[in-house]
């Protein structure tokens, strides 16, 4: 069989062209998967606002610190932790920013922008909260800003606006000030829209969407295992007088009754103290709400001195500084001397309300009020009655925290 010597300088021709054109092809493909589709790792600026803010990295056994007002780099793959004297922040690139409250445990595991700014790929920020509670900022859309907080419970897709995420025990807590969220759990994607949160329990299950503002002393309310998460004390002096602290049924709610008889002009001091060490610096309003009921009161007012009466509020918390602090407010019904101190003050007060009714209390918003004293971290809360011959009750107390 004779070769055709014309066939195959057509073969050799059109694979060259065509491999030319593969080759063509092949480069623009590459080009514009470097302009436009190509990431790169960028670094994260970490400030220690308060505090020693601890560094670790994954290739190395070794821990970093950074102290108050310090400042260092960090990239993916770094853990950064705070403890209860500790505050940071994480600024990334384009304004978004990832603020630690105490302790907080995170793990940076992505941080990639586009080689090119003409890009259209999206940045990628990828978060772990293994505990604590952090304050997301992301400043962009998610067609320019992938922005993903992972937790043990879920994982959030952040849309433009400010976030709060908590990890405290078995649940995530999710709550929008601004913007939209996505929540995905148990193969549910929740939405969350401004001013709402969601808790997503230790099955990955989220909840309905919920009001952003949330009560700090839980939602027992008196009535669920309160020695558990309560503790009773009595002071008495004599024993001549009997106090009593307990939760009782009436008219059909669950309250919390405090009681002393005997013998009158003897001091004792009955309640219960509850534990809430929450961090607060980073909500818009803090409001004490309770309902409460005077039935009997030997010493007028609050004592001469305006510190007995026969239901008293007292909130411990720490403030900016790490002062220790307390606010006080009072209620009693009847009208002490002229000589008797009432203080009317931003964090001590009290009023007269009208013996034997529920009287429902509102405080004023104690973020506000308080000035440069305000809350930061509340420590405790007390519920209490002091002075001579009293009885009390007070029911559906809650410190409502809005973000």
């Amino acid at each position: 069989m004779r070769s055709n010597p014309e066939r195959t300088a057509w073969i050799i021709l059109s694979s060259a062209f065509a491999t030319f054109w593969l080759i063509i092809i092949s480069m623009i493909g590459f080009v514009y998967w470097v302009v436009f589709l190509d990431t790169e790792p960028f670094t994260t600026e970490l400030t220690s606002v308060r505090g020693i803010v601890l560094i670790g990295n994954s290739t190395s056994p070794l821990s970093t610190s950074v102290t108050d007002g310090g400042t260092t780099d960090i990239r993916a793959g770094f853990s950064v932790s705070t403890d209860n004297t500790s505050q940071a922040i994480l600024a990334f690139i384009g304004d978004s920013s990832l603020t630690m409250y105490g302790n907080t445990t995170i793990v940076l595991h992505e941080t990639e922008k586009p080689h090119f700014s003409i890009s259209s790929s999206p940045t990628q920020i990828i978060v772990e909260v293994k505990k604590g509670r952090v304050r997301a900022t992301s400043a962009l859309g998610r067609d320019g800003l992938v922005f993903d907080v992972v937790t043990p419970q879920t994982t959030v897709q952040l849309s433009q606006g400010s976030f709060s995420i908590e990890v405290s025990g078995t649940e995530t807590q999710i709550t929008t000030r601004l913007g939209q969220a996505k929540v995905i759990g148990n193969g549910i994607i929740t939405t969350i829209e401004q001013n709402n949160r969601v808790i997503v329990n230790e099955h990955g299950q989220p909840s309905l969407p919920l009001p952003s503002a949330q009560n700090l002393l839980g939602d027992d309310n008196l009535s669920h295992n309160f020695t558990n998460s309560w503790e009773i004390y009595e002071i008495d002096f004599s024993e001549n007088v009997t106090t009593s602290v307990q939760t009782i049924q009436f008219q059909n709610r669950t309250v919390l009754d405090l009681l002393s008889w005997g013998q009158n002009n003897i001091h004792t001091e009955a309640g219960a103290t509850k534990k809430v060490n929450k961090d607060v610096r980073d909500f818009r309003s803090l409001r004490l709400f309770a309902e409460v009921s005077l039935v009997n009161q030997s010493l007028p007012g609050g004592g001469q001195l305006g510190s007995e009466f026969p239901i008293m509020v007292h909130i411990a918390y720490k403030d900016a500084d790490g002062n220790d602090r307390d606010w006080f407010h009072g209620f009693y019904y009847i009208t002490p001397p002229e000589t008797y101190i009432l203080y009317d003050q931003p964090d001590n007060s009290s009023e007269r309300i009208a013996r034997y009714l529920w009287y429902p209390y509102e405080s004023e918003n104690l973020l506000s009020t308080l000035g440069p004293a305000k809350p930061v971290f509340i420590k405790s809360i007390h519920l209490y009655a002091s002075g001579w011959i009293y009885h009390s009750m007070i029911t559906n107390i809650s410190l409502l925290a809005e973000e």
